[in-house]
């Protein structure tokens, strides 16, 4: 991971500024902030060393995986404490627009890519009122009929 001259990757610099830039902190928790940003930064580096070293010992793959697991537990940790800290600096609406930033809605998963959900056979179930271009019987029409 490229690190910048003040010792942050170039994520957590791009992080740290837009952060400073979105809620014009004071210059006081700006520094604040700038050194959780540091400590955070210095315990990923000595985990992300862990895990290297651990990756290449000769040990059985199993333990290797289970530390492995440990240690990305523990990145997880503290990004999430870095996070809360800056949380604590914020006033209950701020902390929403920075929980947006920070954990994004994963995207929706389109069965055909972006397409007209009023139209699309799979998402309506039949009688919801869907429209169908002409042509095209609804779901309900594509059933056979009991016998």
């Amino acid at each position: 991971m490229a690190q910048t001259d003040d010792g942050l990757s170039g994520a957590e610099s791009r992080m740290l500024s837009s952060l400073i830039d979105k809620f014009t902190p004071l210059p006081s928790v700006e520094r604040i902030w700038t050194g959780a940003f540091h400590a955070a930064a210095d315990k990923t580096r000595g985990l992300r060393a862990s895990i290297d070293s651990v990756e290449r010992a000769s040990m059985p793959e199993a333990e290797v995986l289970v530390l492995v697991g440990a240690y990305r537990k523990e990145l997880r940790a503290v990004k999430d404490d870095r996070n809360a800290f800056i949380a604590g600096f914020l006033s209950p609406w701020d902390q929403m627009a920075l929980d947006s930033i920070l954990n994004p809605p994963a995207p929706s998963i389109q069965h055909f890519g972006f397409h007209d959900r009023l139209k699309c056979l799979v998402c309506k179930k039949p009688g919801e009122g869907a429209m169908f271009p002409s042509g095209v019987r609804s779901p309900d029409q594509l059933m056979k009929p009991k016998e």
